[in-house]
């Protein structure tokens, strides 16, 4: 008998601690533990056709990729400077003040781009707003503009409708493994 309990003893100790934990205490309180699926990062296994491809979608990258964080930035001033608005002629007005702003930097350098490398420019947008750059417009200036504006694009092979993809989007699962290997090189 008391070797029975023994054993059930035994095996209900090694059981509680077998068991993978699901929250840590932590100065007194339990903070939630949760584990993850595991990943696997592989390199990119091209063929010659891809890698020249790929090189070439790397070069536009690194060119593109900082006037996609810069829209980020302005889009972040503009939220900020128009949180303080009070009527909507103060925030046409601001509106106007950012976008003179912005021409004023950096339409002679988006002037420069190829069409690829503007098409990769809205979708390196989308994946740092969380917005298209059709609805950037549209909800900055109005509807018509950003109809107009996506109409132009439309003449020249682009769309401002277009979203970052890279779950099902090849070239967008390149431009992440771009990014992620610049962001490596940098920390």
């Amino acid at each position: 008998m008391i070797r029975a309990i023994t054993c059930m003893l035994f095996f209900f100790v090694f059981e509680i601690n077998a068991q993978i934990k699901d929250s840590i205490e932590v100065d007194g309180t339990l903070i939630p533990v949760e584990l993850l699926e595991e990943i696997t990062l592989k390199p990119l296994l091209l063929n010659s056709a891809e890698k020249i491809k790929f090189y070439r979608l790397k070069r536009k990258v690194t060119k593109v990729y900082p006037y996609a964080c810069a829209a980020k930035k302005q889009l972040i001033e503009l939220e900020d400077d128009l949180k303080y608005t009070e009527n909507k002629r103060q925030r046409r007005k601001i509106g106007k003040l950012h976008d003179k702003w912005i021409q004023k930097n950096f339409t002679d350098k988006i002037k420069k781009l190829t069409r690829s490398e503007g098409r990769i420019l809205i979708k390196l947008i989308h994946r740092e707003t969380g917005n298209s750059a059709y609805d950037l417009v549209r909800n900055y200036r109005n509807g018509l503009t950003a109809f107009l504006w996506q109409k132009l694009a439309t003449y020249f092979d682009g769309d401002l409708k277009a979203t970052y993809q890279p779950k099902t989007i090849e070239e967008d699962q390149w431009i992440e493994h771009i990014l992620w290997e610049r962001e490596m090189k940098l920390n």
